[in-house]
């Protein structure tokens, strides 16, 4: 006997548009949900599994890459892509293809339609990407301390993607032409974002130096202090220790001719 899941699979395969259309919403959210959940493990099964270090940083990456990418604007990169790669393409394949400068000059529709995949891929597969971002930092909260590195990788392949849609004239399409001058204006506001964040990351560096400086010149201080109060002391306790012998000899000097005075008069 078949699964239930697996015959909403072969439903959501056979259904046409229209049948697909007079279903109820809880049908048609059960027969996406599986579907999507069948693409999402796939695309999921190629990111690098060294560790929580590296799928952490997978994860983001790709999480901020989707980014401002509305459904029109996945329109567009349809219209616009070629050759779009299979589910089961490794992911580091695909970026590797976006990052190939030889690629992006002569061929950047392809450079477009690997931007999709991965646009299509954080935005069917949001829910996933999110739990696993969330579960690995509770992990190891020290995986976000390179959240600002990996958002400006993501930036730099967004403005990629924006790029090439350029070359390829999407600005003057009357349809689609709005939605990619948004998106180019909305890497604007990200570039902003992501250097003041990494400004602030640089400023906390300083100081924490600075402080770190700071408390090493301090305590060094207070030994050189404390050196000299002890030096200090030291040389006024001889002194006074000095004052008192000398006073306790001249004492019995007088003392010893008190004395010898008293002997010789008795004479």
């Amino acid at each position: 006997m078949r699964s239930f899941k697996t015959v909403l699979l072969t439903a959501a395969a056979l259904m046409t548009p229209a049948a697909f259309a007079q279903t109820n919403s809880a049908e048609r959210a059960q027969v996406a949900a599986y579907s999507g959940q069948d693409y999402c493990i796939t695309v999921m099964g190629t990111f690098p599994n060294e560790g929580t270090e590296a799928r952490y940083q997978f994860y983001k990456l790709v999480q901020d890459m989707g980014r401002d990418a509305g459904p029109d604007f996945q329109a567009a990169i349809n219209t616009y892509g070629e050759n779009k790669p299979q589910a089961d393409t490794p992911l580091l394949d695909v970026i590797d293809v976006i990052a190939n400068p030889v690629i992006r000059q002569a061929a950047p529709e392809i450079v477009v339609s690997n931007m999709g995949h991965l646009i299509e891929f954080a935005d069917r597969c949001a829910p996933y990407v999110d739990g696993q971002i969330l579960s690995l930092s509770a992990f190891d909260a020290s995986l976000t301390d390179g959240d600002t590195v990996i958002a400006e990788d993501a930036l730099y392949l967004r403005q990629i993607l924006s790029e090439s849609l350029d070359r390829l004239g999407i600005n003057d399409h009357p349809l689609h032409g709005p939605h990619a001058r948004a998106y180019a204006r909305s890497l604007v506001t990200t570039r902003n974002a992501v250097e003041y964040a990494a400004f602030e990351s640089e400023i906390d560096e300083l100081e924490s130096l600075f402080m770190s400086d700071l408390d090493g010149r301090l305590a060094r201080s207070n030994d050189i202090i404390n050196e000299e109060s002890n030096r200090e002391i030291l040389g006024d306790a001889v002194t006074l220790a000095n004052d008192i012998n000398d006073d306790a000899e001249e004492k019995q000097k007088q003392r010893d001719i008190e004395t010898l005075f008293r002997i010789l008069g008795g004479r």
